[in-house]
Formats: C-alpha cells, sequence, structure tokens
C-alpha cells in the first residue's frame, strides 16, 4: 500500500483476529459491521465472503483479504484495534 496510514480493513482485521466476540459479529452480519467504513468495494467483498477457517494464521487472512502482511500487522498492532469493538 505504501502511505503511512492504516487502512480501515486491517484495524478491523487487526480486532477481530484478536477479539472472537466481534469476529463472530462479522462473520455473521459483516454487511452491519462494514456500514460506515472506508474500504475499497473489492475488499469489501473479500471481508462480506470471509469463513472462520480463513482465520488460521494471518498470513491467510491477508492473502484472502487482498491486502500485506505487513499492513495486517500495523492493523493488529494499531490502538484502535485494541481499543474498540464493532
Amino acid at each position: 500500500m505504501g502511505s503511512s496510514r492504516t487502512s480501515d480493513a486491517a484495524i478491523l482485521l487487526g480486532h477481530v483476529i484478536q477479539c472472537e466476540d466481534c469476529r463472530a459479529l462479522l462473520l455473521e452480519q459483516p454487511e452491519r459491521v462494514l456500514i460506515g467504513r472506508k474500504i475499497p468495494e473489492d475488499q469489501r467483498q473479500k471481508l462480506i465472503d470471509l469463513r472462520e477457517e480463513d482465520f488460521e494464521n494471518i498470513a491467510m487472512l491477508a492473502s484472502t483479504v487482498g491486502i500485506e502482511l505487513s499492513e495486517l500487522r500495523e492493523g493488529i498492532d494499531h490502538p484502535r484495534a485494541r481499543l474498540r469493538h464493532l
């Protein structure tokens, strides 16, 4: 991606990797979770299509959603990912 701003998709995934309740919400009601988030349409559809199996490891998750592994790591470490539930 190359920007200094961590994407909304990476922050969202960074949180749901760490929070099982929010992961369940994303998997059960993805359209609701994605409302108001700045996520490109192609990534939005990939997030809607996620399954529990896609969370097996972060490399698989990053690949499935189409973001760089380094960006996903930034999302995991981002303060918003650690502090804010969906």
